[in-house]
């Protein structure tokens, strides 16, 4: 390139790879290099961390950069309770629980002699974008050559075939092409069946006499020679990967004496980013380390594979366990899940114990929900003594890191999720860069990876504060993870004009934070952290942690409120060591300060070690509309120190509408750092609002971002919450609806999203409408006729068109086995040593057909965080025991396609108190399963239905209508749900009351259809049973004991002699025994059966439609008679046939001609002596066919499995033969999966 081309190139810009510039992390560092994150241990809770990774081996002054790695979360669980044993005399070979033989290497040391076994599934660990690359390298290396070849073969050999073959009277032939038919069709069907299973690798855990070992048999020959034999990282560091091609690394611990093997990998790249971001080290490329590149890491992973890496309770609560065990100074924690109500549960429990009784600094992501108000996560904004963190984009990182065309000034990112928490906590503590480039897992093949979120926020913030923590420990400070709180949140630089709520306190500065705390610690100081609770307003929990007033109701009362300032010891902080005389002395002057004018409190308080409440009255009437956040501060004897507290308080005031139930905005500037809120009192049974947009940009087609918000009571802002994202066109319209609920606040959002550089100019109308149900949850009942519902129409005319429809059978399952049993005392206790019980139960349902299903245990569902349970698992079995799916607390995140089949579904509960599992012991379940069409359940305005519902309805004002909704019919629910619906069932599905499409979309009501006994039809009563005589009774008892060797065939034959009865019960009584074959006893009794059936006559009654004969009754009972017999009797000749050797093939043939004119095709007998057939004559495609359908229509068959194996060997389809194979493991377990 010419030096004139090159003389205006910026360099690149390095610095926006992993943001620290605008931290202070980069002016801290030139200040202090040497406090890079040195004696600081940060535990990332995340998806895994790679030890491959670049970036990730070591620190600066050469020590491991990770110092352990775990998998929490159970996926990773190997039972090796089996134990072989090896003596001088037997060798060292032992069987593994794959079928191998394991040869042991001389070189392991094992004094015991004794060698636990298990086995893994390869893609149990894999991720799944792991097992799609291999899927597809897989398809395009190994299975298309061999398939395409073997797939031209076949329409090959069916072409010349038929070219060269006559078919027509040749049943052999006819059979051949078949054959040769069905061979072109497996193969075809294989195509899109061709996902592999993964291999399976047989686990060895044994004991050297010094630690437990590790070695997993990923050659899967049984060879262990060059099989690494690994040590539990923490002890030797020691990792390897399981294949070139995969690039998959692993680790391993062991637990309850060898019984358990963790193998530890990684779930996804998430973990390994996180952990990158907040301490890599690159001694040859500073410009990629990480913000604490002298911190050590401890790798937990939470993230479970089984679902697809969401965080459990059980895998929280092993790491808090974990955590507790070892010394680690820093938490990152980047995920969280939307809460139903703020600190408290049996995870957030053992979380704030991590802070308060270890000294741990609790680092958080606030969320990605924004940016509407009270969209932080849960544990991110939702727990006290936790370090909230909200994402930002700086200048830089526009440039560099997302290549816009030019910069604006720092934003926090639209989706970062916002404050107040629902309890009144200001929700984010600090912001921090929310965008990096950096290392990911080796499998990924990929050194680096762009991700943003307020989980790239958070190691950011953890990196920051693992740099503050490195100087404070060098220079011999004392800190609480309080005190860290404290420090960060008053020296954040606030982001321009961005409220609280997005921010926090600002952008975390490193920098003058260190100097903030050795500042302060130079003054007298206590270790003591306080808690401020508020007792809640109607629909708040008991106690919050701020002042949260945003509901209609919460203005209509006293704003005046008892605030109680509870001060909190540490338990296990080093350097402080507090007894009952620190706490009898403990005395602190407190002047509290309201940060804004319209919030009063007492001015001062004295606090004691018990706490102590003081007043704060709100004056919320000089406000305008919108969100206000103000703080009291406490401040003790020294206000330089900051203050020792602060009490939140939000006032939400309402937008004033236009009119009763519309508002209006004529104009409204919109630029990228805009975001415009608007809080609405909802009109009392309003239902839904009507948004309608207008861009006055003449040229610009713009994208607005719309969020609304309702808050609940005990109910997660997700519950009610809408966000849309819209195009306007250049001075054009667009409608959204959104549902609403009335009575309550609704926050309406409108901003463009932070990359837009151009600005926008929009009008928009909100209209309140009403169609207002009787129920919200509208419940029928198949033993009642119809059931009401009243629908109120309150503000203008509106078009009523109601619609029920019925989509998904819910099968309602009792538990057929509950068990419980104290879990292993090693990894399953809390931190305080409590023991947890596990609480088993197991549900069995039966599908009639291949569909969808979601089990959902209703009382446990939605709850991960805030629970009063420590968890829940369930996962689906077929009846071979494989595993067909997993979930836990959140039912519609997991579904599961099962084929027709019997299946069973354990759920594990997880309680430390035994007796709330037992009041669970009977605990319902439901299997919700889609219905392949939906039912549309009849109304009428009406009672008894004369008329049903079939136009529209003006519904006026003021009015009131009723419905009259009726139950569908036994048929139609059978039509729809299958006919083994059993009472105490139900469906389930929607209803709509506005004719409107828009409406009918977004404002939804569930419904629910109790299904009870079916109605049944005719005589009930017991079957009345024909009568035999005499004679022909005691003729059927002698036949039997003919049967049973009682009475010999030659006695009988006298009697009877060519009694159809009789040569059928011989024939029968010959077949029974195994060891005979057709010969001339059989020939001569079946040629007397065909001596006294007229098949000509059975042939003919087939073919006719109608018989108007007197005696067309007993003649057609006589000949279905005959018929029956004839079949039975080919069926037994033939199964005599079958066992010459060799084979009679021609006689086989008549026999098959014959069968094929009186049975349907689909028959089983026809099918299944088809079978036996096709083997007999070799035609392999055909008999891998039957077998097919024979699973199809049965279920799945290991030996089945196994023979159509051997027939892809016999057609030459190794590929086929080999996936085929590799599946029948998987298919096929002897135990049920550990939990």
């Amino acid at each position: 390139m010419a030096s004139d081309e090159t003389d205006d190139l910026k360099p690149f810009p390095e610095h926006c790879l992993i943001p620290k510039k605008e931290t202070g992390a980069e002016r801290f560092l030139s200040r202090f290099p040497e406090h890079n994150g040195k004696n600081v241990v940060i535990a990332i809770l995340d998806t895994g961390v790679d030890p491959g990774a670049p970036g990730l081996s070591k620190t600066p002054d050469g020590k491991s950069k990770i110092l352990g790695l775990y998998d929490s979360s159970g996926s990773g669980d190997v039972d090796t309770s089996v134990v072989r044993t090896t003596t001088r005399e037997i060798g060292r070979v032992i069987d593994g629980l794959t079928g191998r033989k394991l040869k042991i290497p001389n070189g392991w040391t094992n004094p015991s002699g004794k060698w636990h076994v298990g086995v893994k599934a390869a893609f149990e660990l894999f991720p799944n974008l792991l097992k799609t690359r291999l899927q597809k390298e897989f398809v395009e290396k190994e299975w298309n050559p061999a398939h395409l070849r073997a797939l031209a073969e076949a329409e090959r050999e069916l072409r010349d075939f038929e070219l060269h073959n006559r078919i027509d009277g040749n049943i052999k032939n006819r059979l051949k092409k078949e054959d040769l038919q069905a061979r072109v069709d497996i193969l075809n069907s294989l195509n899109s069946k061709n996902n592999i299973a993964g291999p399976f690798y047989d686990c060895i855990v044994f004991n050297d006499g010094s630690y437990w070992k590790a070695a997993i048999d990923t050659t899967k020959d049984g060879d262990l020679r060059d099989i690494p034999c690994l040590c539990s990282y923490k002890i030797a560091q020691h990792w390897v990967k399981f294949g070139y091609n995969d690039m998959f690394n692993y680790s391993v611990n062991v637990y309850d004496n060898g019984n358990l093997l963790s193998i530890v990998t990684t779930g996804g790249s998430h973990g390994t980013h996180v952990a990158s971001i907040a301490a890599a080290y690159f001694p040859s490329s500073p410009e990629k380390n990480g913000v604490a590149p002298g911190a050590q890491i401890i790798g937990i992973k939470v993230g479970d594979t089984r679902l697809s890496t969401m965080e459990t309770g059980p895998s929280l609560l092993r790491a808090c366990n974990i955590l507790a065990e070892l010394h680690c100074d820093l938490i990152n924690y980047s995920y969280g899940e939307a809460s139903h109500w703020t600190n408290k549960g049996a995870v957030l429990e053992e979380f704030i114990s991590l802070v308060r009784k270890h000294n741990v600094v609790f680092v958080t992501s606030a969320g990605n929900n924004g940016p509407g108000l009270s969209t932080v996560g849960c544990p991110g904004g939702n727990t006290e003594a936790l370090i909230g963190v909200g994402a930002y984009v700086s200048p830089d990182m526009m440039e560099g890191t997302y290549s816009m065309l030019k910069s604006k000034p720092g934003i926090p990112y639209t989706w970062s999720s916002r404050g107040p928490a629902a309890d009144g906590d200001l929700g984010v503590s600090v912001t921090a860069p929310g965008g990096a480039f950096t290392s990911v897992p080796t499998w990924t093949l990929q050194c680096s990876q762009m991700m943003n979120g307020t989980s790239m926020s958070s190691p950011n913030t953890c990196g920051n504060i693992a740099l503050l923590l490195s100087a404070i420990k060098y220079r011999g400070y004392d800190y609480t993870p309080a005190l860290i709180k404290r420090v960060i949140e008053k020296t954040a630089t606030p982001l321009g004009s961005h409220d609280p709520f997005s921010i926090g306190h600002g952008v975390i500065q490193v920098d003058k934070a260190y100097d903030y705390f050795r500042e302060i610690t130079t003054l007298p100081t206590t270790p003591v952290d306080f808690r401020v609770s508020v007792s809640g307003l109607q629909g708040q929990q008991s106690k919050c942690r701020g002042i949260y007033l945003r509901e209609p109701h919460h203005f209509k009362r006293s704003t005046h409120h008892l605030v109680t300032v509870d001060p909190c010891f540490p338990e296990d902080t080093s350097g402080w060591i507090l007894g009952p005389r620190d706490k009898l002395d403990f005395t602190e002057r407190i002047t509290l300060v309201p940060t804004q004018p319209w919030v009063h409190s007492s001015k001062h308080i004295i606090l004691a070690s018990s706490g102590r409440q003081f007043s704060v009255t709100i004056d919320e009437s000089g406000l305008e509309p919108g969100a206000h956040y103000a703080e009291v501060l406490g401040y003790g004897s020294r206000e330089d120190k900051g203050p020792l507290f602060r009490l939140p308080v939000t006032v939400i005031m309402p937008t004033p509408l236009t009119d009763k139930f519309t508002f209006d905005c004529p104009q409204l500037q919109l630029s990228h750092s805009t975001i415009k809120r608007y809080f609405f009192h909802v009109p009392t049974e309003a239902t839904w609002a009507e948004l309608k947009f207008t861009s006055h940009n003449e040229v610009t087609r713009s994208k607005l971002w719309v969020h609304t918000i309702h808050l609940l009571p005990e109910k997660a802002y997700r519950e009610k919450e809408t966000l849309d994202s819209i195009i306007l066109e250049p001075e054009a319209s667009n409608t959204l609806i959104v549902p609403t609920v009335g009575g309550h606040t609704m926050e309406l959002v409108v901003t463009q999203y932070w990359t837009e550089l151009h600005p926008l100019t929009v009008s928009f109308n909100v209209s309140f409408h009403s169609l207002c149900p009787s129920s919200n949850n509208f419940i029928l009942h198949s033993n009642t006729s119809w059931t009401r519902l009243d629908v109120s129409c309150n503000y203008r005319l509106e078009e009523l068109y109601p619609e029920f429809k019925l989509t998904h059978h819910c099968l309602a399952r009792r538990p057929t086995e509950a068990v419980i049993k104290p879990l292993s005392n090693t990894r399953q206790v809390l931190i305080d040593g409590k023991q947890i019980y596990e609480l088993r139960l197991t549900y069995n349902f039966y599908l009639s057909k291949t569909c969808e299903v979601r089990p959902n245990a209703h009382l446990l569902s939605d709850l991960l965080y805030e629970s009063p349970f420590c968890g829940q698992l369930w996962m689906v079995y077929s009846s071979n025991k494989q595993l067909m799916g997993s979930g836990d607390a959140y039912p519609k995140n997991y579904s599961v396609k099962l084929d027709k089949g019997n299946y069973t579904v354990i759920l594990q509960v997880r309680h430390a108190t035994r007796s709330e599992l037992e009041s669970l012991k009977d605990l319902p379940i439901t299997i919700e399963i889609k219905m392949p069409t939906y039912i549309l359940v009849d109304i009428s305005p009406t009672r008894c239905g004369q008329t049903k519902w079939g136009s529209t309805i003006t519904a006026k004002p003021g009015s009131t209508l009723p419905l009259y909704v009726f139950g569908p019919s036994d048929d139609r629910v059978s039509k729809s749900a299958g006919p083994n619906t059993s009472p105490g069932d139900f469906l389930t599905g929607t209803f709509t009351l506005s004719k409107n499409d828009l409406v009918k979309k977004k404002v939804v009501y569930p419904v629910q259809y109790i299904l009870g006994p079916k109605a049944s039809r005719g005589n009930s009563g017991p079957p009345k049973k024909k009568e035999k005589d005499y004679e022909g009774a005691l003729k059927e008892f002698r036949l039997h004991w003919m049967s049973k060797g009682k009475v010999s065939p030659a006695e009988l034959e006298e009697e009877f002699g060519d009694d159809l009865e009789f040569l059928m019960a011989r024939l029968t009584m010959i077949e029974a025994d195994k060891k005979n074959v057709w010969g001339e006893e059989v020939a001569t009794i079946v040629s007397k059966i065909q001596s006294q059936i007229n098949v000509d006559e059975i042939l003919a009654q087939q073919g006719t439609k109608t018989d108007l004969s007197q005696d067309a009754s007993e003649r057609s009972s006589t000949l279905d008679k005959q018929k029956a017999t004839l079949i039975e009797t080919r069926m037994l000749e033939s199964s005599l046939l079958f066992r010459q050797d060799p084979v009679n093939i021609s006689h086989l043939l008549v026999i098959y001609t014959e069968l094929n004119k009186l049975l349907d095709q689909k028959d089983s007998k026809l099918k299944g002596f088809k079978l036996k057939l096709s083997e007999s004559l070799g035609f392999h495609g055909l008999t891998a066919k039957l077998i097919e359908e024979e699973m199809n229509d049965k279920g799945h068959n290991r030996v089945f499995e196994e023979k159509l194996v051997k027939l892809y060997r016999k057609l030459g389809w190794e590929h086929a033969a080999v996936l085929t194979e590799g599946w029948i493991p998987r298919k096929y377990s002897n135990n049920y999966q550990i939990f």
